[in-house]
């Protein structure tokens, strides 16, 4: 049997959750624990936030693109490499800078799915912002894109206990 692909519905949920759990990450935890360093890697919430977004505004682009016929982005940096290049490239945001950066690109991308993705669309393969030898469904890539939120909310919960 074939794995069912989410659809537009399936998606704008997915970002109407990673939206709430954001906004009650933020209310729960005060500024100076938003930014103190929690893993083994030292990545804090900002950190965590500001990676998120670097992902979820690489998506946006590819989708603009791709649904205004203008040639790919070129592959984003990713990996443990790509992800300590972009944190660098972030460490001197403040932590209002990088909250309004989540909120500014999970809007985008909520805009550019609710908008521009229709459930055909979605089905359309096209290479991932990640992989230039990878092809997926944009319907796949952004659902990863929510599960890869999904993830990191969930690895901030347990730590601090935010869902409590």
């Amino acid at each position: 049997m074939a794995t069912q692909l989410p659809t537009q519905q399936d998606i704008l949920d997915s970002l109407q959750d990673d939206h709430e759990r954001y906004l009650k990450l933020i209310n729960r935890l005060n500024d100076e624990e938003q930014q103190t360093p929690f893993t083994p890697e030292g990545w804090s919430v900002k950190d965590f936030l500001s990676h998120m977004s670097y992902y979820k505004a690489a998506t946006r682009m590819l989708i603009v693109a791709y649904t205004h016929d203008q040639p790919l982005p070129p592959v984003m940096l990713s990996g443990d490499k790509g992800n300590e290049e972009a944190r660098e490239m972030d460490k001197g945001l403040s932590l209002p800078q990088v909250r309004n950066y989540w909120e500014e690109t999970h809007m985008h991308l909520t805009h550019v799915v609710a908008d521009e993705l229709d459930d055909e669309t979605l089905k359309e393969e096209v290479r991932t912002p990640w992989d230039e030898d990878v092809t997926e469904p944009l319907c796949t890539i952004v659902a990863s894109i929510c599960e890869h939120d999904a993830e990191h909310f969930e690895l901030i919960d347990q730590y601090f206990e935010v869902g409590k």
